[in-house]
């Protein structure tokens, strides 16, 4: 992770970090990703809307995958079966907020 609100942040630290919007930011390789608090309410992502279709990280190889496998069953996060797309695998699962996210990993 590269930045998050510390959890004993006071008034003057809430403030700098405000545009975290209570969310948090990882670094991952040279690239940042932000991500923020479940929507409220019964909003939900929708990849028929403008802007975001899905998000996908890389993975070494498909035995990878399958580790990635036994970690959403045991969390009971529910997911498609690990799909061979040609020069690829590809895990596809959601988030709370609907969002379509995946681990691929090249042949």
């Amino acid at each position: 992770m590269a930045i998050e609100m510390p959890p004993d942040a006071d008034a003057v630290t809430r403030e700098r970090f405000a545009f975290l919007f209570g969310g948090l930011l990882y670094r991952i390789g040279d690239a940042m990703l932000g991500l923020r608090p479940a929507a409220p309410g019964e909003d939900r992502f929708d990849e028929d809307r403008v802007g975001l279709d899905r998000l996908s990280f890389a993975a070494v190889g498909r035995n990878d995958l399958e580790r990635a496998v036994e970690g959403l069953d045991v969390l009971g996060v529910v997911h498609e079966p690990i799909k061979d797309i040609g020069t690829a695998w590809i895990l596809e699962f959601r988030d709370p907020d609907n969002i379509a996210l995946g681990l691929f990993a090249m042949k």
